[in-house]
């Protein structure tokens, strides 16, 4: 599979920069310094492409005349874009072609990888066998500040380190489109673009949705919007499903992270989930707060199988057990309950350096208290028996 770096003359720290990254994850890579370059010297044996790495704003000047290229010389050249930021308009374009991707500067090498992985597959994208319905949990704040984000993301991470778990296809999906910030505590780009297909959800094709996602270094894969007061709360069920339909498509397990607002969609989501997380603070209101999300929950139409509680920023006592643990079990009676103590120095040091504490600190308090949830996510079956009558979104 030859690949190449096409540098255009250019020798900026930048550029070269880039170029070092990926030459490290593909050692192979050899660079070239002109267009004309690209059509007339690389070769690949018979039936196998050659990918061109193409470090371009869209905004380029070369970028008309590289897709017409790509367009022409379809059967032997692949180009990969690499690049801060791209519009769909333009990512449809590249697309169209039928041989050329994008990437992002920041993304790069890992999406890289990834897209000559999906070609060494011989398959157009990232597509599970079998077109089982993935197993989903939702992880529902009871009110807001309770670390809902922070446990959906810390149990995510720690599935992807778990040798038993770390190879199934696992996506998380922040649905707070205003107020997102998975990616900040991940140190990623934040890519869903809802107002893309929000009104006309057949514009969600493969191609646009691997543009929407983010995909961390773990490999894990990550659907969360930019912050923007601008972007609708509520969304069509429509574009719900055409955002469902293709996660289900691609994912073996999916864990949502649901926004404390209650909108249209959110029973949507609760009634095609296998579990519901239910995440709090242990003090009375907290824990009243607790009560009746869980009752909200079990009146839906159709409640999910599994329904548990996490309480977070919990203090141990000395000799074992939760201070405040008489008030859980009065309130919340057979509840099966997690709880994730306390510990602010070390959430606060992983918020500010942008690495999760699963990461920093594995074998720290709060990850071996939130790796007791990993048994309930993993046991998850794509197919359920209490959830295989409620179809898909």
């Amino acid at each position: 599979m030859p690949i190449y770096f096409f540098a255009g003359g250019n020798d900026s720290a930048p550029l070269n920069e880039l170029e070092g990254r990926i030459r490290n994850a593909i050692p192979q890579l050899r660079k070239v310094d002109t267009i004309e370059d690209l059509t007339r010297g690389p070769r690949s044996s018979e039936g196998e492409k050659t990918y061109i790495m193409l470090p371009l704003a869209p905004h380029d000047h070369a970028f008309d005349k590289v897709t017409n290229i790509a367009s022409q010389y379809r059967d032997v050249l692949f180009f990969i874009f690499v690049s801060d930021d791209i519009s769909a308009t333009d990512y449809k374009q590249l697309v169209r072609t039928g041989n050329a991707d994008w990437v992002s500067t920041r993304g790069a090498p890992q999406e890289i990888l990834d897209i000559l992985a999906r070609h060494r597959r011989g398959a157009g994208g990232a597509e599970t066998s079998g077109g089982t319905k993935p197993a989903v949990a939702s992880f529902v704040p009871s009110a807001g500040g309770v670390g809902n984000t922070t446990v959906a993301m810390e149990a995510a991470l720690q599935l992807k380190a778990k040798k038993a778990t770390r190879d199934r296809k696992i996506c998380l999906i922040d649905m707070d489109f205003q107020t997102s910030k998975v990616c900040d505590l991940l140190d990623i780009e934040p890519r869903l673009q809802i107002e893309e297909f929000s009104r006309d959800p057949e514009r969600l094709d493969s191609q646009l949705f691997e543009l929407f996602l983010s995909h961390h270094s773990s490999g894990l894969d990550v659907l969360a919007a930019p912050r923007s007061k601008n972007l609708p709360g509520e969304l069509e069920i429509s574009a719900l499903e055409a955002l469902f339909g293709m996660i289900s498509n691609r994912y073996e397990l999916v864990l949502v992270d649901l926004p404390v607002p209650w909108f249209t969609w959110t029973p949507q989501i609760l009634n095609a989930s296998d579990l519901a997380i239910v995440t709090g603070r242990l003090n009375i209101p907290g824990l009243r707060q607790v009560s009746e999300t869980l009752e909200a929950v079990r009146k839906l139409e159709h409640v999910p199988a599994g329904i548990v509680v996490a309480l977070n920023r919990c203090r141990r006592r000395l000799l074992g057990g939760v201070e405040g643990g008489q008030y859980v079990k009065r309130m919340l009676g057979q509840e099966t309950v997690f709880y994730v103590r306390e510990d602010t120095p070390t959430a606060q040091e992983s918020v500010n350096i942008g690495i999760p504490m699963t990461a920093s600190n594995p074998r720290g308090k709060i990850s071996k208290d939130i790796a007791r949830l990993l048994p309930v996510l993993s046991s998850l079956k794509a197919i359920q028996s209490a959830s295989a009558a409620r179809g898909s979104l």
